[in-house]
């Protein structure tokens, strides 16, 4: 892919994750920084569509990232910035407000949970298993459909059954992204994790999550194990 097309893409998925609402060509033109005209960008995102990393829903004029775009956004186009200061103090914070060892860790997990507006999963063992920020993740626009909701809702009443698969997909020390297909927790969401030795520390949203906040958070989480 071409830079051009890298920075359309970029510039799609990343107005979507903010907004939630399908973005147009139209928008593009206006809002982009692209110093082409509005025929070249309907075109690119054309392309785009055809070679599967958007797609064009029906009752929208606008294009949406498919999970294909996801995948090539975080593994090729995504910027991690650090966090700013203010909340790796609030981090800090709710280490430092934990009883004990695992209870920092229920403190950081609320607090991520509401910083990303997602839910967050915990794994002390493999059948140990902590979840936080419910509320915050069905408060965000996808769960407008009821199916949806039951469908995440399930995650929760089976998690435990998918943590081994879990532990082998995110070894030790690193932070990955599973997105859709990859994802065992479910194919229509997608997972950010770290692992400090037998804590699996997870962030659950809809396929539309802010993947670059959310590697930064939790980067900056384990480097406070």
């Amino acid at each position: 892919m071409d830079a051009r097309k890298q920075a359309l893409l970029k510039f799609v998925i990343e107005e979507y994750i903010a907004t939630a609402e399908p973005v147009g060509s139209s928008f593009v033109t206006k809002k982009g920084d692209f110093d082409v005209s509005a025929a070249t960008v309907r075109n690119e995102m054309r392309d785009l569509e055809d070679e599967g990393f958007l797609t064009h829903p029906h009752t929208s004029a606008g294009r949406t990232p498919t999970e294909k775009g996801y995948q090539y956004y975080v593994d090729t186009i995504m910027e991690v910035v650090s966090l700013n200061k203010n909340i790796e103090k609030a981090i800090d914070e709710a280490v430092a407000a934990g009883s004990d060892a695992r209870d920092k860790v229920k403190q950081v997990a609320k607090f991520a949970a509401e910083h990303l507006s997602c839910s967050i999963i915990v794994a002390f063992s493999e059948t140990s298993v902590y979840y936080t920020g419910i509320s915050h993740l069905f408060a965000q626009p996808e769960f407008r459909d009821s199916a949806y909701t039951v469908h995440i809702s399930k995650i929760f009443d089976h998690c435990e059954e998918r943590l081994g698969e879990m532990y082998s997909l995110i070894p030790e020390g690193e932070t990955e992204v599973l997105i859709g297909e990859g994802n065992p927790f479910g194919s229509s969401c997608g997972l950010v994790g770290t692992r400090v030795g037998d804590t699996l520390f997870t962030v659950l949203a809809p396929m539309r999550m802010d993947y670059a906040k959310a590697v930064a958070l939790l980067k900056y989480i384990h480097s406070t194990k």
